[in-house]
């Protein structure tokens, strides 16, 4: 004979769904992670490619109308080159106690605020909208951010740069005091210094670096603080992929400088410093 007759197992049913019911209301909270039909928004697991979509059908087509180049408002670039390295990890500018975004936690993160509408400082995004951002592309970049803000691909077998700010060939404004260099691959921190980033002047003479870093939680990006700000004039940026001290990855992958696809060669970036270029 069965252990529970199938009238107490209805019974216990009818008991047990208002119950889950509740659990399910009580994580939704205030209607932070529901979608527009008021369901809870599944948030993983994700994929990488979730990070993709959302740089071809957000960043891309609606975001670079203001945030591109060197005029990008607060220095938030969302080209496919640079938008992954300047949110993921990056404390606002307008809010600095909050990251752009947040990994795991898409309620604290700025950039999430911004586009819902409910950031404690500054517009709604897009700044030209409405119509703003749908639903279901905020429900996007939340999935993708609860999932820990995964980057859309994985790394290259070989080191290799994706950009730099400034840009090369960029004309950036007098006053620029720090340079930031993109990788596609996870940087071994241990060999971020100066002996692998060297920044000439358009004499041919070295510019002191303050100091070279990996931030903290941003392992593609290295910053180089300079001694003091460029004067207008033209520089070039040398990382080293070869010699007795190359930069290589956390796997052991040497820079390929001239992605060529093999390991080694130098990267080599030119700008230009402008007092009439504006900030």
């Amino acid at each position: 004979m069965p252990l529970e007759s199938n009238n107490v197992l209805a019974a216990k049913g009818i008991l047990l769904a208002p119950l889950i019911f509740a659990l399910v209301a009580c994580g939704a909270g205030n209607g932070e992670g529901l979608d527009q039909n008021g369901q809870p928004i599944p948030i993983g697991p994700t994929t990488p490619s979730d990070f993709q979509q959302i740089q071809d059908t957000i960043f891309t087509p609606i975001c670079t109308a203001c945030h591109i180049g060197a005029n990008a408002p607060q220095g938030l670039r969302l080209d496919a080159a640079n938008s992954y390295a300047m949110i993921v990890g990056v404390p606002s500018n307008e809010v600095p106690g909050l990251m752009r975004i947040n990994p795991g936690n898409p309620d604290t993160s700025y950039l999430v605020q911004k586009i819902q509408g409910n950031a404690a400082q500054g517009v709604r995004m897009p700044a030209n909208g409405p119509p703003y951002l749908t639903q279901a592309q905020i429900d996007l970049v939340r999935r993708w951010v609860a999932a820990g803000a995964p980057p859309a691909s994985a790394a290259p077998d070989n080191l290799v740069v994706t950009s730099s700010i400034p840009a090369s060939g960029e004309v950036a404004a007098a006053g620029l005091d720090e340079l930031t260099v993109i990788f596609a691959g996870d940087v071994d921190a241990s060999l971020a210094a100066s002996g692998t980033f060297e920044l000439r002047d358009g004499f041919d003479q070295p510019v002191a670096l303050a100091k070279v870093r990996v931030p903290e939680g941003r392992p593609r990006v290295v910053e180089l603080t300079l001694s003091q700000a460029l004067p207008a004039g033209s520089y070039q940026l040398e990382v080293r992929g070869q010699g007795p001290v190359a930069l290589a990855d956390n796997a052991g992958h040497v820079l390929d400088g001239d992605a060529d696809g093999t390991a080694g060669g130098d990267y080599l970036m030119s700008f230009d410093v402008s007092a009439g270029a504006s900030r």
